[in-house]
């Protein structure tokens, strides 16, 4: 089994509650002064994930849902031959 070793850095929570984004994390991730970041924080793990937030909302969610109402097409048309029938 091989072990993967992240890269790891540090950051200082100023008393104003506030910490500068590492320059390793920056660069890793292509941020710039102005990208929004997503915090995911897991109460269980005690853990907090950072990603950056994706420029284009609609492209990424794009094609998320599908699926999660099963076959559409067959969903619609039985209720359009429910339709037919009254």
């Amino acid at each position: 089994m091989d072990i993967q070793i992240l890269p790891t850095t540090t950051s200082t929570v100023s008393a104003a509650n506030q910490t500068a984004l590492p320059s390793l994390v920056r660069k890793s991730l292509n941020i710039v002064g102005g990208d929004r970041l997503i915090w995911e924080i897991d109460n269980k793990l005690g853990q907090v994930n950072v990603k950056a937030a994706p420029k284009d909302w609609v492209a990424y969610l794009r094609g998320s849902g599908k699926g999660v109402y099963g076959n559409a097409d067959k969903y619609v048309n039985k209720l359009r031959s429910e339709w037919n029938r009254v």
